[in-house]
This record gives structure tokens, C-alpha cells and sequence, in this order.
């Protein structure tokens, strides 16, 4: 029997158009639901337990497990399989507030401290201090070669730290096509690419973009719920990715680009 699933909410991957008809198939799973492939475009289906995110379809309970492979098609607005179904007509759509310059320069002081509760992934040891130079000097094609694809896990580790390290670049403002070019260039799974082409959009789970509203704020108490919360993401996963955003914020050029952008030039006297 064929199991109707309602969606809570989804992300901006899967709230676009598609043609009906578009068939794909289930790439991985996970503990609360399963990455899915359709037309080009990955989804990640999940209950509850997982947070909103770009590619994220959340519905009302974790779907049940299905094994890779399994064919899925999108249909008159709805995603199938032979397992469940999910019409998307009317799902609230993922669209996260992006931090403003002022923003940025408020939370850089608990960015770059973050670094400090964090451990280096241990795949990514032997290349960490080129890694950290290529960050320093935004080198972000040479950040690229080193880190792509390195590592274990559905989105390997050396990804997920360029995944935060491109929100940071995307939410100082810098060239979004640039940005687009270096997430597209990575030699990495479509899973990956996907993640990384919409950090270079902004855009990453909610309690992402949660750690640093209340950096911003001062806002210590949800900001350390927010560090706990995105470092639980996977088995390395969150730790990779707040690596990636401390990073890229302790970055001489990203700090004084929030500044620039923070405080107002001075007015002549003139």
C-alpha cells in the first residue's frame, strides 16, 4: 500500500518547477528519511527530527526506509514512488533570512571564538594548515582542490567545510556567479554539489542560519544551543560546517569587507 505523506515545509529545490513526468531514484538513505534524484535536482525527504534546509522536503513523520535505487517521479505536482506519495500543492516554502552586513560584523567575534570548541576533523589533518591559508587569503579554488570530495560520509567532511565557508563568501556579498562556478567545479557527488551550490546561493539549514541571528544579537544562551544543534548534524557533518563559516570569518579579507560594509564612510567637513 502506498503510504500519502503531507510535507510541513520544503526548500526552494524542491518547490520548483518541474516537468511531470521527471523520473529519478532514491541515491542514499539516512536514519530519518532518504536523498532522492530527479531531473538533476537531489532532495533530501525527512521527517520531523531533521531540520528545514534548501533541498529539504520535511513531512508530518519519517518516511518509511526504502532501499536505494527505488524509482521516484514527480507527477502533477506531486513526488512518487511505489512507497509513498507527497503532494506538494500548498507546502509552506524553506526561505531563510539572510544575514545583512551589519549582521555579519555583529556575530564575527563568536564566529571566529566558535573555532575554538571544535575539533579538527580528523580526515582533514593532513592537508589543515594549507586549507586554513587558502581560507586566510580567500583563495577559494585552491580551498576547493584541497577539500573536495576528501573525507568519509554522504557529503564527505572536506565538502562540508567548503559548503561553510561559501556562506560566508555568498552572505559578504561576493560574486554569486563566482561562487556558483567553485561549488560546480568540485569533484564530488551530485549529494555534495548540490549542498555546496546553495551554500554559494546563502542558504543552508535553519539552525545555520539560527547561530548566526543570535550572534548578531548577543544572544549567548540560543547561540550555544544553535553551535550544539548544527554540530549533532551527521556523523561530522555540522562540526565540518561551522569549521568552514569560523574560517572563512576569521578571513582578514571577509572582516574587513563587514566592516567596510558595517560603518558608515566618514562625512566631509567641507
Amino acid at each position: 500500500m502506498t503510504e500519502h505523506l503531507a510535507p510541513v515545509v520544503v526548500g526552494e529545490a524542491v518547490a520548483a518547477a518541474h516537468p511531470d513526468g521527471a523520473h529519478g531514484t532514491v541515491v542514499g538513505t539516512f536514519r530519518h528519511g532518504c536523498y532522492v534524484q530527479v531531473h538533476g535536482d537531489m532532495y533530501a525527504v525527512a521527517g520531523p527530527a531533521v531540520a528545514p534546509g534548501p533541498i529539504h522536503l520535511i513531512v508530518e513523520h519519517a518516511p518509511a526506509r526504502v532501499p536505494e535505487g527505488l524509482a521516484v517521479w514527480r507527477d502533477g505536482g506531486r513526488l512518487r514512488s511505489t512507497e509513498w506519495q507527497l503532494d506538494l500543492a500548498g507546502a509552506a516554502v524553506y526561505r531563510p533570512r539572510m544575514p545583512a552586513a551589519t549582521d555579519l560584523h555583529l556575530a564575527t567575534t563568536a564566529l571566529k571564538a566558535m573555532r575554538h570548541r571544535l575539533a579538527v576533523p580528523e580526515d582533514l589533518r593532513n592537508c589543515w594548515e594549507s586549507v586554513r591559508r587558502a581560507v586566510a587569503t580567500d583563495d577559494l579554488t585552491a580551498a576547493r582542490e584541497l577539500l573536495e570530495g576528501r573525507g568519509g560520509g554522504l557529503t564527505p567532511t572536506g565538502d562540508d567545510v567548503l559548503a561553510g565557508v561559501l556562506l560566508v563568501h555568498a552572505w559578504r556579498g561576493d560574486d554569486p556567479d563566482g561562487l556558483l562556478r567553485v561549488a560546480a567545479e568540485a569533484a564530488t557527488t551530485n549529494l555534495s554539489r548540490s549542498f555546496l551550490a546553495w551554500a554559494a546561493r546563502g542558504q543552508s539549514l535553519a539552525p545555520v542560519h539560527d547561530l548566526v541571528a543570535h550572534a548578531a544579537a548577543n544572544d549567548v544562551t540560543g547561540f550555544d544551543q544553535a553551535v550544539a544543534t548544527v554540530s549533532a548534524i551527521g556523523g561530522s557533518s555540522g562540526v565540518a560546517l561551522l569549521w568552514g563559516i569560523g574560517l572563512a570569518t576569521t578571513a582578514a579579507g571577509t572582516v574587513r569587507s563587514w566592516r567596510a560594509a558595517a560603518v558608515p564612510p566618514a562625512r566631509s567637513s567641507s
